[in-house]
């Protein structure tokens, strides 16, 4: 089921940013810090039973997951941009359109790099999460250079993640600093390797119930953080909350396999997953234009929306699975089974 809950991580992302809502701004921080053990796991499975750590295999096959999708959405942007740069620059300030032609090819450059992005330069974004992306390469890199390569890695790399968060709060350095770096995202990844090696060695058993309660559980904390719970606590206790009870969840998740109609469900909720996270703030300003003008975020243009983006995220999806999965499936042949767990990367 891990194609349906990435979708719906993929949604609360969308919540977070089009609302406007202070209450909800959260939901995204906290479904980004899930996805991230979801990623740790699925990533440290793949390298390990799919690729066995042929590095030209598995980079080959993320950057083409990654980039031919995001260089498109990049590409329609900029051309409404250009056209539209007054309302485009109101709606989102990363939009804006100023300075020399040579500063923005620099921008421009930046934008394709991807990994720029995690940094407060550039200052111009076609997609501007992707700097989630950034770090998620950068944690790929180093699940494939140490902590998916056995247990004790990925343990080193939990302990290095805790010691980051701890002297990171001791020096009393921004929350951001804790959520918008590589270093930041460490004890997510770890979780998420742990959640394998633990499962492949039999010491790591959720039951779909108990999976089930740490789900109701992980909304609960969201839902009651900034609402019932203070401030403090969003960026606090419930911030890391969030993350230990969506290890359950992982777990619960990787040791049920599913079959028939709820498989192909998942399949096709997961496949959309990342193109509605890509197109999100595209869609949402056509929208904005069209039935609210100068109305730039709220509940009712999110609703709105939302069809839109997931109209968006299945024609994405469809040019993905024509044009570059064919290529991603040949990069994941093996000679041995692919476990059904990976097989949706």
């Amino acid at each position: 089921m891990f194609g349906l809950l990435r979708f719906f991580l993929s949604y609360l992302v969308v919540l977070s940013h089009l609302t406007g809502s202070i209450y909800a701004m959260h939901f995204g921080y906290y479904a980004v810090r899930a996805f991230f053990v979801v990623s740790g796991f699925l990533m440290t499975a793949a390298l390990n039973e799919v690729y066995r750590f042929d590095g030209v295999r598995f980079w080959t096959s993320r950057l083409l997951r990654l980039l031919p999708l995001y260089y498109l959405i990049c590409l329609f942007t900029l051309a409404v941009v250009v056209q539209l740069p007054i309302e485009a620059e109101h709606y989102h300030l990363r939009w804006r359109l100023d300075g020399s032609l040579s500063h923005w090819g620099v921008e421009g450059i930046m934008n394709l790099m991807v990994l720029p992005l995690q940094y407060a330069a550039p200052e111009f974004r076609l997609v501007p999460p992707y700097w989630s992306i950034a770090i998620e390469l950068e944690m790929y890199l180093v699940l494939y250079l140490i902590a998916a390569r056995n247990i004790h890695c990925a343990l080193g790399l939990l302990a290095a993640g805790v010691a980051f968060h701890v002297i990171d709060g001791l020096f009393g350095l921004p929350w951001h600093t804790r959520y918008f770096t590589a270093a930041g995202a460490m004890m997510p990844y770890a979780y998420g390797a742990l959640i394998y090696f633990l499962g492949q060695q039999g010491l790591l058993r959720v039951t779909p119930r108990a999976a089930a309660l740490a789900f109701l559980l992980w909304l609960a904390n969201m839902a009651l953080a900034g609402w019932l719970l203070p401030e403090s606590y969003v960026y606090g206790t419930g911030y890391y909350l969030n993350d230990l009870v969506f290890v359950a969840v992982v777990a619960g998740l990787a040791q049920r396999p599913f079959s028939g109609a709820m498989a192909r469900c998942d399949r096709a909720l997961g496949e959309i997953a990342y193109p509605v996270f890509l197109s999100q703030w595209l869609v949402g300003f056509l929208v904005a234009l069209a039935f609210f003008p100068g109305t730039w975020r709220g509940w009712t243009l999110t609703l709105v929306a939302t069809p839109f983006i997931v109209a968006a995220g299945v024609v994405l999806a469809r040019v993905n699975r024509r044009l570059i999965e064919p290529l991603r499936q040949r990069l994941r042949e093996t000679p041995r089974e692919t476990p059904a767990t990976v097989g949706a990367l």
